[in-house]
């Protein structure tokens, strides 16, 4: 069983990724923020849920920035069901994101979600 992320569930094209930081609805806390936007290319039969990760520059060095993404990845990857489908979806992680655990990096991001369900 393939436990990865499907290529499909990842936005790559930096136009798509631009328009969704934009155009999106951003939810701030306190060490990620999410931004969302329902998907406007995707066919109304199969809703799926892409997501993209964004990390500052700043957090130094880059092991400690690429732990950090590969975290994020196995949060969504494990707690799918937390992000409704289609939709497409940014976690932004600021500084202070680097000094987390794993356990509260996931309760983060759950708060996020749960959140994002109450605005809609």
């Amino acid at each position: 069983m393939r436990e990865s992320l499907k290529r499909v569930e990842i936005i790559r094209r930096r136009r798509e990724i631009t328009a969704l930081r934009h155009y999106g609805t951003r939810i701030p806390g306190t060490a990620l923020s999410l931004c969302y936007r329902v998907q406007t290319d995707t066919a109304p039969t199969t809703p799926k849920r892409r997501i993209a990760f964004l990390l500052s520059a700043r957090i130094k060095p880059a092991v400690v920035r690429n732990r950090l993404k590969r975290r994020l990845r196995e949060i969504f990857r494990r707690n799918k069901s937390w992000f409704p489908p289609g939709f497409d979806y940014i976690i932004h992680a600021g500084t202070t994101a680097a000094e987390l655990d794993f356990t509260r990096l996931r309760d983060e991001v759950q708060e996020l979600t749960t959140r994002m369900k109450n605005v809609n």
